[in-house]
């Protein structure tokens, strides 16, 4: 049972559920968790806590006397708890990808509906839009590896509110990387969610559009930065750094950007943050009349755009230290003669991830497809690894499907 108490009442060993001031304007990771110590009660004073929600199911009440029966991960971590590092394995935990599915899934759905407000917005509708970065924040620290897997999964979607969720948890993956703190992550996150939200204001045939645009729709597809900030000018409760990357997004270090072709240290690095983690789910989730590619491409290709001086090179490469040089759902063919596709980067071998072997090197499927860890191959069977990475619709092999039936 929820109730609101005092922050005199509070004590180790309760469970907050929240508090009387946003969450997104606290410098807290968390949103909910167990009280452990006294000092924690003390952070929540100084930053002008004056009443918390407590759920009396998950830990004591007033007066103490019922114990937390089921602590979850969340109980056990502090509101001030480093984020942790993906985990170190040849293969996801079947309960972290469900988890992570249901994060995703409640994260889109409200985005869905959020744009559809946006016919009648008020300042209230920002607030779902928070709700949504606090899930894909919890889902980043508690199941990091997993929540950026789904990212690969997925079909070809060019859905508006998929791909603003999709950026969220690749933006707060790269700057978790990347050592940003609290308020940052929540910064790039919400503009993330938001970053495209001057599209709704474009035709609906050419969002859907499959060709190449026209310049006269390229002109207008450019737009929906400066289209996005006016629709965003009826949510004052959204931070303006967040506007300001959303204006931004398609600048580019080389000044090639748009809409004002800004330069180096004019973009800030929570932008260029935005713009990586956008291009790159852009790319392979295929978006605004361009096909998707393949993730090994696309991120080779965002590389190379960073060596030319469009994006930070050293974010860029928390990106890839992030998903692998091969990232899952990668098609690759091996030093002998075989195909495959990536399942699997642990993040202490991202050069030899686990994988799952597709067809032989006479070109003919397997029966029975074996999934090895490059990182830990027997003495006994032939040593394989990665020669290069393959186009899979030039192979006829749609990669979702393959994911999706092994997890």
């Amino acid at each position: 049972m929820n109730k609101r108490i005092s922050i005199q009442d509070l004590r180790p060993g309760m469970y907050i559920t929240g508090m009387d001031r946003s969450w997104f304007k606290t410098p807290f990771l968390r949103h909910k968790w167990t009280i452990k110590r006294e000092d924690e009660i003390v952070l929540l004073r100084n930053y002008g806590i004056k009443e918390v929600q407590i759920d009396t199911e998950k830990g004591c009440d007033l007066a103490g006397t019922n114990d937390v029966q089921h602590p979850s991960k969340n109980q056990d971590l502090s509101p001030t708890t480093p984020l942790p590092s993906p985990r170190v394995g040849s293969g996801p935990n079947p309960e972290d990808i469900e988890a992570a599915r249901l994060l995703r899934a409640e994260a889109i759905s409200t985005m869905e509906v959020f744009f559809r407000q946006m016919e009648a917005p008020t300042p209230q509708h920002a607030q779902e839009v928070r709700s949504v970065v606090s899930i894909l924040l919890d889902g980043i620290l508690d199941h990091q590896a997993a929540m950026v897997s789904l990212i690969q999964m997925r079909r070809f979607d060019p859905n508006l509110a998929s791909h603003g969720v999709d950026t969220g948890m690749l933006a707060m993956a790269i700057g978790q990387e990347h050592g940003c703190d609290p308020t940052q992550l929540k910064l790039v996150g919400l503009a993330a969610l938001l970053h495209d939200i001057g599209q709704l204001r474009l035709p609906l045939n050419m969002i859907r559009k499959v060709e190449r645009f026209t310049p006269q729709e390229q002109k207008l597809m450019q737009a929906h930065c400066e289209m996005g900030v006016a629709i965003l000018k009826q949510f004052p409760d959204i931070p303006d750094e967040s506007k300001r990357m959303i204006l931004e997004h398609h600048e580019r270090l080389d000044g090639s950007g748009y809409p004002k072709g800004l330069r180096g240290i004019q973009i800030s690095e929570l932008t260029q943050i935005l713009s990586i983690a956008d291009t790159y789910d852009a790319q392979i989730s295929g978006r605004c009349s361009c096909p998707p590619v393949p993730p090994a491409r696309a991120l080779s290709e965002l590389y190379q755009a960073a060596v030319g001086g469009q994006y930070h090179l050293y974010l860029v490469q928390r990106l890839i230290q992030l998903l692998g040089v091969y990232p899952i759902g990668s098609l690759v063919r091996l030093n002998t003669g075989e195909q495959a596709v990536v399942v699997w980067v642990s993040s202490h071998s991202r050069m030899t991830p686990t994988i799952k072997l597709l067809k032989d090197s006479l070109d003919q499927p397997y029966p029975e497809q074996e999934i090895i860890d490059l990182a830990a191959q027997s003495p006994t069977t032939p040593h394989r690894s990665i020669e290069k990475a393959l186009d899979p619709s030039r192979e006829g092999w749609d990669m979702s499907k393959i994911l999706e039936a092994l997890w």
